[in-house]
């Protein structure tokens, strides 16, 4: 079963520092030793090519670094 905070979180808007769509939060990745959050998987946006940004793809996903959020609201901000 998933959690409060997991259902208010997933499918969360994207966005980049301009406030440009970049895709959907799909899930997280969990470092099992501290607990801590250290990537968000994004499922990119349509016309956006997953090759062209800093950051890895997993099993289609964008594995963003958590130090590149910015802010977490209505939208998940990333700092550039």
């Amino acid at each position: 079963m998933k959690t409060t905070f997991t259902q208010e979180i997933l499918t969360r808007r994207v966005v980049d520092a301009a406030g440009d769509l970049l895709g959907h939060l799909a899930d997280f990745t969990v470092d099992i030793e501290t607990g801590n959050i250290v990537a968000i998987l994004v499922v990119a946006e349509q016309g956006i090519d997953p090759n062209e940004l800093p950051w890895p793809t997993t099993d289609g996903l964008l594995a963003v670094p958590v130090e590149e959020v910015a802010n977490v609201g209505t939208d998940v901000e990333l700092s550039r």
